[in-house]
């Protein structure tokens, strides 16, 4: 695999399988090493939280293994940071008229568009002059709305290594 310099943008469903095994995990976890750049909205990191609770509460983890999760996707935010949270201003008119036409287009939910939004406005969307950011998704309709948004996508449960340049 080619090594580029590049941003990389992690969904909720990519974040969940840095830390718990899952289909798509080791290929993730093999991506991340040696990479600068991962980032995440703080609507995709609460929603990764969340799917811990749900699969404590369902009791398809331990409550052991529940803290571990949340420890370990916590601490790729702590010093030095190997994820930066990437905050678009969900606030602004502008940010919302922006998620709320993708949503429509592509008949997702406001979290989903706004991480497309996120990709392609926020801080990581320019980081490296040349290179796209890719954005890293599990979710298979999430990575088709991307795609038809003009996003550079990586399914990682779905393939080996995110596309070349």
């Amino acid at each position: 695999m080619k090594k580029h310099n590049k941003a990389n943008h992690l969904d909720a469903s990519a974040a969940v399988k840095l830390v718990l095994q899952e289909r798509g995990s080791e290929q993730l976890r093999s991506y991340l090493p040696n990479r600068p750049s991962f980032y995440i909205t703080s609507v995709c990191l609460a929603e990764a939280l969340g799917v811990f609770k749900r699969k404590r509460l369902r009791d398809e983890i331990s409550e052991e293994q529940y803290l571990t999760t949340c420890y370990l996707l916590l601490g790729y935010l702590r010093n030095p940071p190997r994820i930066h949270v990437d905050e678009i201003e969900l606030s602004s008119v502008d940010t919302f008229a922006k998620a709320e036409e993708i949503a429509r287009r592509h008949q997702l939910d406001l979290s989903d568009s706004l991480q497309l939004v996120s990709v392609k406005h926020g801080r990581s969307s320019s980081f490296v002059p040349g290179f796209k950011t890719v954005f890293i998704t599990a979710n298979r309709a999430l990575a088709s709305a991307a795609t038809a948004e003009g996003l550079r996508v990586w399914n990682c449960e779905e393939e080996a290594e995110p596309p070349a340049q």
